[in-house]
């Protein structure tokens, strides 16, 4: 026995950390932060694009819409008094034809919904003084959006969360899970209460503890690339089809200043298979839902499956949808740079669920949907998730 926490946080991702943090701030009582790896970052908060994102392609009224919003401005708020290196670029968005501009439109409209500052319809010629590379007709801009080094930015979270008191275990992997107690391999933690934000694995931890096992995490892989050849400024993205919470392969211009284009969207058979490789166990377990055969067989998911499936596979089938954003001068050389995977909900009737999803039971919070922005929405999706375990508030939960 390693004694009695009041508040367990399973995972110290990003956030994993900004709940730690927010709670330590609080002064709710004592505070652990679980987290199986030996550092932190080597999951989805230290492998993503670096992106603050603005919240222009989030549904006006949903959490996630409202979190991303306040988060990023928060986050560049964070970023600025800290000394985090970020980059407040903005956001472009590229129509190349008449569909892609009904699109902007309709971006535009979400985006004065949610709240989004000062958004901007750009002309060819206004889109070709800011990226003179950028292939468009039109372009939306959306200024509030910025890159960030996200390491450093979930270390220097982790760091205000230490400073207010709560405790970090790292290598400490959650093997069992029930009310009131936790067990890693040093042995059985008495907790008050329960935080999971475990990612890749919150679904696990929550069946461990009997809530909402009619979901499950469906993983996606997505990879970079890294680009020299292009002269990228910002960020371009193009046009995203508003039916699935996939962006598509857009440019991102690091704070490292290294440019990045990324990142596909395929189907992972492993929940931390970023070589390709196949967890023949967690390949298994996913083929027998019912639920991931009802999302695979959609015919809208299956003509973006292949989609995906040719620019993870081709590099020449990248480099071409790449291409379809910019303008090459001259040769274009790509190599990989890294390699992420999107912890995807989907419920019972094999929908992917866009919204973050937070569920509350006796005991534990469980934050099973937070993908991205979920690190743009951190900050501020901290406070939902303290508010939440505080009050022991069912109604303070948001469910599927």
């Amino acid at each position: 026995m390693t004694g009695m926490v009041d508040f367990a946080i399973v995972g110290g991702g990003i956030v994993g950390s900004a709940v730690a943090r927010e709670l330590a701030r609080r002064k709710a009582g004592s505070i652990l932060v679980l987290e199986k790896e030996p550092a932190l970052g080597r999951h989805a908060s230290g492998r993503n694009s670096g992106v603050i994102h603005s919240g222009i392609n989030q549904k006006p009224g949903s959490l996630k819409a409202r979190m991303c919003v306040e988060g990023g401005r928060r986050a560049r708020e964070f970023c600025r008094r800290r000394g985090v290196p970020m980059t407040e670029c903005g956001t472009i968005v590229v129509a190349r034809g008449e569909q892609e501009r009904r699109v902007l439109e309709r971006l535009l409209e979400m985006g004065n919904a949610c709240g989004v500052p000062d958004l901007q319809i750009l002309t060819s010629g206004q889109l070709a003084e800011r990226e003179p590379q950028a292939r468009g007709a039109a372009a939306l801009l959306s200024p509030t959006g910025a890159v960030v080094d996200s390491v450093k930015f979930l270390e220097a979270v982790a760091e205000e969360a230490r400073s207010s008191g709560a405790e970090y275990r790292l290598g400490s992997a959650v093997i069992r899970a029930e009310r009131g107690r936790l067990w890693t391999a040093e042995g059985p933690i008495d907790v008050g209460h329960v935080v999971n934000c475990a990612g890749l694995h919150a679904d696990r931890i929550a069946r461990m503890m009997g809530v909402r096992p009619d979901l499950r995490i469906i993983p996606f892989r997505g990879e970079y690339m890294e680009v020299e050849g292009l002269d990228v400024r910002g960020m371009i993205y193009e046009a995203p089809d508003l039916r699935f919470p996939f962006l598509g392969i857009h440019l991102t211009r690091g704070v490292d200043g290294r440019l990045l284009a990324g990142p596909s969207a395929v189907l992972s058979f492993g929940r931390e298979a970023y070589e390709k490789e196949i967890l023949v166990k967690e390949a298994g377990e996913m083929l027998s839902w019912p639920q991931f055969w009802r999302m695979a067989l959609s015919p809208s998911f299956l003509g973006l499956a292949w989609q995906n499936a040719r620019t993870s596979f081709s590099r020449r089938a990248f480099e071409r949808e790449m291409l379809s954003l910019v303008r090459a001068p001259g040769p274009v050389r790509l190599r990989p740079a890294r390699a992420g995977i999107r912890a995807q909900l989907v419920d019972a009737a094999g929908r992917l669920v866009d919204d973050l999803v937070l569920e509350r039971a006796e005991g534990s919070t469980h934050v099973l949907n937070a993908v991205s922005p979920g690190m743009t929405a951190s900050l501020a999706f901290a406070d939902y998730v303290a508010d939440a375990a505080l009050k022991g508030d069912a109604a303070a939960a948001k469910a599927v």
